[in-house]
Formats: C-alpha cells, sequence, structure tokens
C-alpha cells in the first residue's frame, strides 16, 4: 500500500470516528511542546562496517484536534513535528499526522489519566555532512498523560508519547562510499500543553426519587341508634363528631353504611338502614365536611356486626359506620 493510501485511510478513520453529534460530548484543539529523544541509530557503508548514530535531545511540538465523548473516549488528529541533531552533524526532522484514539479515566475531580495509541504517516528528513535524504513511513505510537482540569473548558495536559517507524531510505557518503540507515527509529517525547474543550460540560443529571405515598389504613367510627330510631343520640352525636375532625386532619373520602337488627320487614328495614346513614351524613355536614365526599348507602340486617336469628332486638346491630380514607 502506497504512503498517500495509508494518510488518506488514516484521515477518513479519524474523521468517521469524530463524526459524532454533539450530544455526545465536545469538540476540542490542542497544543504542546517539549523535549524528543532519537535512541542512537545502527548502520553500515558499502563494505559493512556497522556504525552507530548517538542523537542529541531534541525538540517537538504537536497540534491536535478532535472530538471527546461523554463516555470518556476521544478520537483525534495530530500533527507533529520533531528535530534532532547527531554524530556526523546529521539532522534529522520528522513530520508527522496520526489519527489518535485515547481513553480519559478519572482520578478525582480535577484530575484524568489518559492512555491511547495512534497510527500515521512521518516524513523524515535527513541533513548532514555529504548526506541527503527524506522518505515518508508508517509509524505508530503509544500515549500516557495527566490532565488537570483548569476551567470548564480549559485543560493544562503533562504527557510522555513513544513513537517509531521503519528506517527510511536516507543514505550519504561518509566514509566508504554511501551509506544507509538500518535500524528502527524510536522517539520519546514528553511534553506540557493546554487543551480547550467548546460548549458546555452537560450538567449531571440527578434523578429525583419519586414521592413516597403512606399508605394510610382507613379510620372506622360506628354510631348506634336506638330501636326502630335514626335521630342520633348524644353519645352517638360525640362519636360523628370525633370522625368529622379526623377527617378534617388528613381524610379524603367519607363513606357511611347504615345497618338495622333483624326486626321487621327487609323492605322496611332497608330505608331505616338508609335514614340513619343520611342522618349521619347530616350531622358530618352541619360540623363542615363537604356534603359531595360523603357517600351514603343502607344495607338493612344483610350484614349483621352480632348474627342473631329473624326477629331479634340487637343493639349492635342497629349501627351506621363510617369510614375515612
Amino acid at each position: 500500500m502506497s504512503m498517500k493510501k495509508v494518510l488518506l485511510a488514516t484521515v477518513f478513520l479519524a474523521a468517521g470516528s469524530m463524526g459524532a453529534e454533539a450530544a455526545d460530548g465536545r469538540w476540542y484543539i490542542g497544543a504542546g511542546a517539549g523535549a524528543n529523544w532519537i535512541d542512537n541509530i545502527a548502520g553500515s557503508d558499502t563494505v559493512g562496517t556497522p556504525w552507530d548514530a548517538e542523537f542529541d535531545t531534541g525538540y517537538i511540538i504537536h497540534l491536535n484536534g478532535g472530538f471527546a465523548y461523554d463516555s470518556g473516549w476521544r478520537v483525534e488528529l495530530e500533527g507533529a513535528y520533531r528535530d534532532n541533531e547527531g554524530d556526523f552533524d546529521i539532522a534529522v526532522t520528522q513530520s508527522t499526522l496520526f489519527a489518535n484514539v485515547l481513553y480519559d479515566f478519572e482520578l478525582s475531580e480535577k484530575f484524568d489519566l489518559t492512555l491511547g495509541a495512534g497510527i500515521g504517516g512521518v516524513y523524515v528528513d535527513t541533513d548532514g555532512t555529504g548526506l541527503t535524504g527524506d522518505d515518508w513511513t508508517v509509524g505508530f505510537q503509544g500515549i500516557a498523560g495527566l490532565g488537570l482540569e483548569l476551567t470548564d473548558n480549559l485543560e493544562a495536559f503533562l504527557e510522555y508519547r513513544i513513537m517509531y517507524h521503519d528506517s527510511a531510505s536516507l543514505v550519504g557518503n561518509i566514509g566508504v562510499g554511501p551509506y544507509g540507515f538500518e535500524d528502527t527509529f524510536i522517539n520519546h517525547s514528553a511534553t506540557i500543553g493546554l487543551r480547550y474543550f467548546f460548549g458546555t460540560t452537560p450538567a449531571p443529571v440527578v434523578e429525583t426519587p419519586p414521592p413516597v405515598v403512606e399508605d394510610v389504613a382507613p379510620k372506622t367510627f360506628i354510631v348506634f341508634f336506638d330501636f326502630n330510631k335514626s335521630n342520633l343520640t348524644a353519645e352517638a352525636q360525640a362519636v360523628v363528631a370525633e370522625a368529622s375532625e379526623a377527617f378534617k386532619a388528613g381524610a379524603n373520602v367519607v363513606l357511611v353504611v347504615g345497618h338495622t337488627d333483624t326486626v321487621g320487614s327487609a323492605g322496611y328495614n332497608q330505608k331505616l338502614s338508609e335514614r340513619r346513614a343520611a342522618s349521619v351524613k347530616a350531622e358530618m355536614v352541619r360540623l363542615g365536611v363537604p356534603s359531595d365526599v360523603i357517600t351514603t348507602e343502607g344495607r338493612g340486617f344483610s350484614e349483621p356486626l352480632v348474627p342473631t336469628g329473624p326477629g331479634v332486638k340487637e343493639p349492635q346491630n342497629r349501627r351506621a359506620v363510617i369510614e375515612l380514607k
């Protein structure tokens, strides 16, 4: 595969990865600079005599642009320039274009640990005594760093890069005829810089717990009546007053059910039970309970509190039951 195709594939891969909607994260740009070191390079001349080139500390500058996902992943394009000088008055510059994939591990509210890797093209240019040469090759790099959040949009970083690529076709005429590099170029870089994020960080989603609905048990009050009567006695009025106050303290609806003993016909007792329920309702309304929240029913002698046979005057069956909910 030609270098042109490699670079195009790299660019399209990074661009495709970064083609996310803004809602998933934020775009950013960054720049850094620092020191660059090249491991010793081995080579040989035309008669096979080996030699080593040792390089002095050089420098690196890099520019980055990419997309930071809310999940912690980042994808970016990086352009960098490295310059080093070494033995034989050799000067080596390396211009790179990489696509990087990184992940930011949150160490604390302000600090992140970054790990990542990249692939791309490297243009190597050498110059020295009797030496000329330049070439394109494929390079790879690993990245580790620390990020410090300065503001919501600005981050400072300290990063280390190790970048290597195959030896380029670089030859010269020192010593016995032409010589060439035979070793792999390995670069170590330490940089500091700033990264600017566009837009704002989405506010954390705070889940509001559903309101606690207390399961309030219904309150029951029983009003007793005299034989064949539907008017309220003093004792019955006291019970109705207590029920009315309980309603005002937090109930929503009222159900009043009238009952009778087993003396008399079913039809007569049904109407008597309805009158007893109506008497209770009237008293509750008088005491301030809204009429529209009170429902009344009459059940005659069908639901006795004390089971008896027909025709029995049982006082506890002559009643009205008030339920508050």
